[in-house]
Protein backbone atom coordinates (compact mmCIF):
# COMPACT_ATOMS: atom_id res chain seq x y z
CA UNK A 1 0.00 0.00 0.00
CA UNK A 2 1.38 3.39 -1.02
CA UNK A 3 0.58 6.17 1.46
CA UNK A 4 1.32 9.84 0.83
CA UNK A 5 1.45 12.38 3.64
CA UNK A 6 0.69 16.01 2.87
CA UNK A 7 1.92 17.78 5.99
CA UNK A 8 4.28 16.23 8.52
CA UNK A 9 4.01 18.45 11.56
CA UNK A 10 3.16 17.02 14.97
CA UNK A 11 -0.29 15.76 13.83
CA UNK A 12 1.03 14.20 10.63
CA UNK A 13 3.91 12.50 12.41
CA UNK A 14 1.51 11.02 14.97
CA UNK A 15 -0.49 9.44 12.15
CA UNK A 16 2.73 8.29 10.51
CA UNK A 17 3.97 6.56 13.66
CA UNK A 18 0.60 4.88 14.14
CA UNK A 19 0.40 3.67 10.53
CA UNK A 20 3.88 2.17 10.80
CA UNK A 21 2.81 0.37 14.00
CA UNK A 22 -0.37 -0.93 12.36
CA UNK A 23 0.93 -1.87 8.91
CA UNK A 24 4.66 -2.33 9.45
CA UNK A 25 6.37 -3.25 6.18
CA UNK A 26 3.03 -3.46 4.33
CA UNK A 27 3.10 0.30 3.74
CA UNK A 28 5.38 2.29 1.44
CA UNK A 29 5.32 5.86 2.69
CA UNK A 30 6.18 9.18 1.09
CA UNK A 31 5.59 12.81 2.03
CA UNK A 32 5.00 16.04 0.17
CA UNK A 33 6.88 18.73 2.08
CA UNK A 34 6.56 22.50 1.75
CA UNK A 35 8.33 24.05 4.71
CA UNK A 36 10.68 21.06 5.07
CA UNK A 37 11.00 21.54 8.82
CA UNK A 38 13.54 19.20 10.37
CA UNK A 39 11.66 18.59 13.62
CA UNK A 40 11.07 14.94 14.48
CA UNK A 41 8.57 14.14 17.26
CA UNK A 42 8.47 11.04 19.46
CA UNK A 43 5.35 9.42 20.94
CA UNK A 44 5.23 11.99 23.75
CA UNK A 45 5.43 14.81 21.18
CA UNK A 46 8.94 15.75 22.26
CA UNK A 47 11.50 16.70 19.64
CA UNK A 48 14.12 14.05 18.85
CA UNK A 49 17.42 15.93 18.46
CA UNK A 50 19.77 15.42 15.54
CA UNK A 51 17.28 13.56 13.32
CA UNK A 52 15.70 14.32 9.94
CA UNK A 53 12.15 13.24 9.14
CA UNK A 54 13.26 11.31 6.06
CA UNK A 55 15.94 9.31 7.87
CA UNK A 56 14.08 8.79 11.13
CA UNK A 57 10.91 7.42 9.48
CA UNK A 58 12.55 5.90 6.41
CA UNK A 59 10.34 7.67 3.89
CA UNK A 60 10.84 9.37 0.55
CA UNK A 61 10.17 13.10 0.22
CA UNK A 62 8.70 15.17 -2.59
CA UNK A 63 8.79 18.94 -2.92
CA UNK A 64 6.35 19.19 -5.83
CA UNK A 65 2.73 18.16 -5.34
CA UNK A 66 2.19 16.96 -8.90
CA UNK A 67 5.30 14.79 -8.67
CA UNK A 68 4.09 13.37 -5.36
CA UNK A 69 0.65 12.57 -6.79
CA UNK A 70 2.35 11.09 -9.85
CA UNK A 71 3.67 8.43 -7.46
CA UNK A 72 0.02 7.19 -7.49
CA UNK A 73 -0.67 6.86 -3.76
CA UNK A 74 -3.44 4.51 -2.68
CA UNK A 75 -4.09 6.74 0.34
CA UNK A 76 -3.36 10.39 1.03
CA UNK A 77 -3.18 11.64 4.62
CA UNK A 78 -3.90 15.37 4.65
CA UNK A 79 -2.55 16.98 7.81
CA UNK A 80 -1.28 20.36 6.64
CA UNK A 81 -2.76 23.72 7.82
CA UNK A 82 -6.57 23.94 7.85
CA UNK A 83 -6.72 26.44 5.00
CA UNK A 84 -4.92 23.99 2.68
CA UNK A 85 -6.94 20.85 3.40
CA UNK A 86 -9.53 21.22 0.68
CA UNK A 87 -7.21 22.10 -2.20
CA UNK A 88 -4.96 19.13 -1.47
CA UNK A 89 -7.90 16.79 -0.92
CA UNK A 90 -9.37 17.74 -4.30
CA UNK A 91 -6.10 17.16 -6.15
CA UNK A 92 -5.64 13.82 -4.42
CA UNK A 93 -9.19 12.74 -5.23
CA UNK A 94 -8.64 13.66 -8.87
CA UNK A 95 -5.88 11.03 -9.11
CA UNK A 96 -8.02 8.39 -7.40
CA UNK A 97 -6.51 8.36 -3.92
CA UNK A 98 -8.56 7.50 -0.83
CA UNK A 99 -8.42 10.30 1.74
CA UNK A 100 -7.85 10.77 5.44
CA UNK A 101 -8.40 14.47 6.16
CA UNK A 102 -7.47 15.95 9.52
CA UNK A 103 -10.13 18.09 11.13
CA UNK A 104 -11.59 20.44 10.12
CA UNK A 105 -12.57 19.46 6.60
CA UNK A 106 -11.73 23.01 5.46
CA UNK A 107 -11.87 26.59 6.71
CA UNK A 108 -14.69 27.62 4.32
CA UNK A 109 -17.42 26.00 2.24
CA UNK A 110 -16.03 26.94 -1.17
CA UNK A 111 -15.43 23.84 -3.34
CA UNK A 112 -16.53 21.34 -0.66
CA UNK A 113 -19.21 20.21 -3.11
CA UNK A 114 -16.50 19.61 -5.73
CA UNK A 115 -14.64 17.31 -3.34
CA UNK A 116 -17.87 15.49 -2.46
CA UNK A 117 -18.65 14.94 -6.15
CA UNK A 118 -15.12 13.66 -6.88
CA UNK A 119 -15.22 11.20 -4.00
CA UNK A 120 -18.58 9.84 -5.15
CA UNK A 121 -17.70 9.78 -8.85
CA UNK A 122 -14.36 8.01 -8.31
CA UNK A 123 -15.69 5.58 -5.70
CA UNK A 124 -13.24 6.83 -3.06
CA UNK A 125 -13.21 6.57 0.71
CA UNK A 126 -12.85 9.90 2.49
CA UNK A 127 -12.52 9.96 6.26
CA UNK A 128 -12.38 13.05 8.52
CA UNK A 129 -10.16 12.84 11.61
CA UNK A 130 -12.37 13.39 14.66
CA UNK A 131 -10.64 11.09 17.11
CA UNK A 132 -12.68 12.18 20.14
CA UNK A 133 -15.50 9.90 18.98
CA UNK A 134 -13.15 7.11 20.09
CA UNK A 135 -12.71 8.49 23.61
CA UNK A 136 -14.28 6.02 26.08
CA UNK A 137 -16.02 8.84 27.96
CA UNK A 138 -17.66 10.22 24.81
CA UNK A 139 -18.74 6.72 23.84
CA UNK A 140 -20.19 6.11 27.30
CA UNK A 141 -22.03 9.43 27.08
CA UNK A 142 -23.52 8.37 23.76
CA UNK A 143 -24.65 5.06 25.25
CA UNK A 144 -26.35 6.86 28.15
CA UNK A 145 -28.19 9.24 25.84
CA UNK A 146 -29.23 6.60 23.31
CA UNK A 147 -30.35 4.36 26.18
CA UNK A 148 -32.60 7.23 27.36
CA UNK A 149 -31.40 6.78 30.93
CA UNK A 150 -31.70 10.51 31.58
CA UNK A 151 -35.19 10.86 30.17
CA UNK A 152 -35.79 14.13 28.39
CA UNK A 153 -32.72 16.32 28.02
CA UNK A 154 -32.96 19.56 29.99
CA UNK A 155 -29.62 21.19 29.12
CA UNK A 156 -26.08 20.47 27.90
CA UNK A 157 -22.88 22.35 28.64
CA UNK A 158 -19.54 21.73 26.90
CA UNK A 159 -16.33 23.48 27.87
CA UNK A 160 -12.88 23.33 26.30
CA UNK A 161 -10.09 25.68 27.29
CA UNK A 162 -6.33 25.53 26.86
CA UNK A 163 -3.60 28.14 27.11
CA UNK A 164 -2.40 28.84 23.57
CA UNK A 165 1.11 29.81 24.67
CA UNK A 166 1.58 26.42 26.33
CA UNK A 167 0.37 24.19 23.50
CA UNK A 168 3.69 23.76 21.67
CA UNK A 169 6.82 24.13 23.77
CA UNK A 170 8.98 23.81 20.65
CA UNK A 171 7.79 26.94 18.82
CA UNK A 172 6.69 30.54 19.27
CA UNK A 173 2.91 30.56 19.63
CA UNK A 174 2.65 33.52 17.24
CA UNK A 175 3.81 31.33 14.36
CA UNK A 176 1.46 28.42 15.10
CA UNK A 177 -1.34 27.53 12.70
CA UNK A 178 -3.82 28.01 15.55
CA UNK A 179 -2.79 31.68 15.85
CA UNK A 180 -3.22 32.80 12.25
CA UNK A 181 -6.26 33.58 10.14
CA UNK A 182 -4.35 32.75 6.95
CA UNK A 183 -3.90 29.12 8.01
CA UNK A 184 -7.45 28.62 9.28
CA UNK A 185 -6.67 29.22 12.93
CA UNK A 186 -8.81 30.50 15.76
CA UNK A 187 -10.47 28.76 18.66
CA UNK A 188 -13.67 27.81 16.80
CA UNK A 189 -12.05 25.79 14.01
CA UNK A 190 -9.14 24.50 16.07
CA UNK A 191 -11.37 23.28 18.90
CA UNK A 192 -14.00 21.85 16.56
CA UNK A 193 -13.96 18.38 18.15
CA UNK A 194 -16.73 19.31 20.58
CA UNK A 195 -18.92 20.46 17.70
CA UNK A 196 -18.40 17.11 16.02
CA UNK A 197 -19.35 14.98 18.98
CA UNK A 198 -22.36 17.19 19.77
CA UNK A 199 -23.45 16.61 16.17
CA UNK A 200 -22.80 12.87 16.68
CA UNK A 201 -24.94 12.89 19.84
CA UNK A 202 -27.78 15.22 18.90
CA UNK A 203 -27.50 16.22 15.24
CA UNK A 204 -27.36 19.84 14.13
CA UNK A 205 -28.94 22.65 16.16
CA UNK A 206 -31.97 24.54 14.92
CA UNK A 207 -30.26 27.87 15.57
CA UNK A 208 -27.40 29.43 17.53
CA UNK A 209 -26.09 32.71 18.86
CA UNK A 210 -22.44 33.25 19.77
CA UNK A 211 -20.44 35.92 21.55
CA UNK A 212 -16.67 35.96 21.28
CA UNK A 213 -13.61 37.36 19.61
CA UNK A 214 -10.21 38.42 20.86
CA UNK A 215 -10.10 39.98 24.30
CA UNK A 216 -6.66 38.85 25.45
CA UNK A 217 -3.24 40.37 24.88
CA UNK A 218 -2.19 37.40 22.76
CA UNK A 219 -0.46 38.47 19.56
CA UNK A 220 -2.82 36.68 17.20
CA UNK A 221 -5.27 37.78 14.49
CA UNK A 222 -8.01 35.23 15.30
CA UNK A 223 -10.61 34.79 18.00
CA UNK A 224 -9.34 33.52 21.38
CA UNK A 225 -12.74 32.71 22.91
CA UNK A 226 -16.32 31.94 21.93
CA UNK A 227 -19.42 31.19 23.99
CA UNK A 228 -22.29 29.77 21.98
CA UNK A 229 -25.92 29.06 22.87
CA UNK A 230 -27.66 26.54 20.61
CA UNK A 231 -31.33 25.60 20.38
CA UNK A 232 -31.78 21.89 19.77
CA UNK A 233 -34.89 19.90 18.98
CA UNK A 234 -35.26 16.22 19.80
CA UNK A 235 -38.32 13.97 19.78
CA UNK A 236 -40.74 16.89 19.76
CA UNK A 237 -39.18 19.01 22.53
CA UNK A 238 -36.39 21.59 22.71
CA UNK A 239 -33.34 22.09 24.94
CA UNK A 240 -30.34 24.44 25.09
CA UNK A 241 -26.69 23.52 24.52
CA UNK A 242 -23.94 25.92 25.56
CA UNK A 243 -20.40 25.61 24.24
CA UNK A 244 -17.48 27.49 25.77
CA UNK A 245 -14.19 27.53 23.85
CA UNK A 246 -11.03 29.47 24.67
CA UNK A 247 -7.26 29.67 24.19
CA UNK A 248 -6.75 31.09 27.69
CA UNK A 249 -7.31 28.57 30.48
CA UNK A 250 -4.55 26.98 32.51
CA UNK A 251 -4.72 24.26 33.62
CA UNK A 252 -6.70 23.09 30.58
CA UNK A 253 -10.29 21.87 30.79
CA UNK A 254 -12.32 19.60 28.50
CA UNK A 255 -15.69 18.60 29.95
CA UNK A 256 -19.30 18.01 29.02
CA UNK A 257 -22.36 17.84 31.25
CA UNK A 258 -25.74 16.54 30.08
CA UNK A 259 -28.67 17.20 32.43
CA UNK A 260 -31.85 15.18 32.07
CA UNK A 261 -35.14 14.92 33.92
CA UNK A 262 -33.92 11.79 35.77
CA UNK A 263 -30.32 12.75 36.44
CA UNK A 264 -27.13 13.94 34.80
CA UNK A 265 -23.93 12.60 33.29
CA UNK A 266 -20.59 14.41 33.39
CA UNK A 267 -17.48 13.54 31.40
CA UNK A 268 -13.93 14.83 31.74
CA UNK A 269 -11.85 14.04 28.67
CA UNK A 270 -8.58 15.03 30.35
CA UNK A 271 -9.11 12.99 33.52
CA UNK A 272 -10.75 10.13 31.53
CA UNK A 273 -13.71 10.03 33.91
CA UNK A 274 -17.44 9.65 33.39
CA UNK A 275 -19.90 10.13 36.28
CA UNK A 276 -23.60 9.26 36.13
CA UNK A 277 -25.78 10.78 38.86
CA UNK A 278 -29.38 9.60 38.96
CA UNK A 279 -32.06 10.78 41.35
CA UNK A 280 -32.13 8.74 44.58
CA UNK A 281 -29.13 6.65 43.50
CA UNK A 282 -25.47 6.74 44.39
CA UNK A 283 -23.25 8.22 41.74
CA UNK A 284 -21.71 5.78 39.26
CA UNK A 285 -18.11 6.77 38.63
CA UNK A 286 -16.25 5.24 35.70
CA UNK A 287 -12.58 5.89 35.02
CA UNK A 288 -10.23 4.62 32.34
CA UNK A 289 -6.74 4.69 33.89
CA UNK A 290 -5.10 2.61 31.17
CA UNK A 291 -6.43 4.82 28.38
CA UNK A 292 -3.93 7.11 26.66
CA UNK A 293 -4.65 9.95 24.26
CA UNK A 294 -2.91 8.16 21.42
CA UNK A 295 -5.33 5.24 21.76
CA UNK A 296 -7.98 7.37 20.02
CA UNK A 297 -5.69 8.08 17.08
CA UNK A 298 -4.73 4.41 16.75
CA UNK A 299 -8.37 3.30 16.75
CA UNK A 300 -9.46 5.87 14.19
CA UNK A 301 -6.58 4.94 11.89
CA UNK A 302 -7.36 1.23 12.22
CA UNK A 303 -10.98 1.93 11.32
CA UNK A 304 -9.98 4.06 8.35
CA UNK A 305 -7.59 1.42 7.00
CA UNK A 306 -10.27 -1.25 7.49
CA UNK A 307 -12.72 0.97 5.59
CA UNK A 308 -10.22 1.33 2.73
CA UNK A 309 -9.68 -2.44 2.59
CA UNK A 310 -13.36 -3.44 2.83
CA UNK A 311 -14.84 -0.41 0.99
CA UNK A 312 -17.49 -0.19 3.70
CA UNK A 313 -19.08 3.13 4.67
CA UNK A 314 -16.82 5.54 6.54
CA UNK A 315 -17.51 5.98 10.26
CA UNK A 316 -16.83 9.73 9.90
CA UNK A 317 -17.38 10.74 6.29
CA UNK A 318 -17.38 13.99 4.32
CA UNK A 319 -21.01 14.68 5.22
CA UNK A 320 -20.05 14.51 8.92
CA UNK A 321 -17.06 16.77 8.30
CA UNK A 322 -19.26 19.21 6.41
CA UNK A 323 -21.81 19.28 9.26
CA UNK A 324 -19.24 20.27 11.88
CA UNK A 325 -17.73 22.80 9.46
CA UNK A 326 -21.15 24.42 8.90
CA UNK A 327 -21.58 24.45 12.69
CA UNK A 328 -18.22 26.20 13.20
CA UNK A 329 -18.72 28.73 10.41
CA UNK A 330 -22.17 29.60 11.79
CA UNK A 331 -20.56 30.36 15.16
CA UNK A 332 -18.00 32.61 13.48
CA UNK A 333 -20.71 34.38 11.47
CA UNK A 334 -22.84 34.91 14.57
CA UNK A 335 -19.88 36.41 16.46
CA UNK A 336 -18.99 38.68 13.57
CA UNK A 337 -22.50 39.96 12.83
CA UNK A 338 -23.94 39.69 16.37
CA UNK A 339 -26.83 37.75 14.90
CA UNK A 340 -28.78 34.55 15.41
CA UNK A 341 -27.99 31.93 12.77
CA UNK A 342 -30.79 29.59 11.76
CA UNK A 343 -30.04 26.38 9.96
CA UNK A 344 -32.03 25.21 6.96
CA UNK A 345 -34.25 22.17 7.48
CA UNK A 346 -32.04 20.03 5.21
CA UNK A 347 -29.01 20.87 7.39
CA UNK A 348 -30.67 19.94 10.70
Amino acid sequence: MKILFIGLGSAGQRHLRNIKKILGDQAEIAAYRVRNLKRVFDDSMKIVPGQSVEEFFGIREYYDLEEALGWKPDITIISNPNSMHLECAIRSAQVGSDLFIEKPLANCLKNVDLLTDLVEKNGLKAYVGYQNRFHPCVRMLKDVIEGEKLGRIIAVHCEIGELLTGMHSYEDYRGMNESQKSTGGGVVLCQIHELDYLYWLFGMPKELFSIGGKNSRLEIDVEDHAVTLCRYQRDGYEFPVTIQQDFLQSPPVRTCKVIGERGRVEIDLLKNECTLRMADHEAECHSFPSFTRNDMFVEEMKMFLQCVASREREFINIEDGLASLRFALAIKESMKNKSTIRFQEEEV
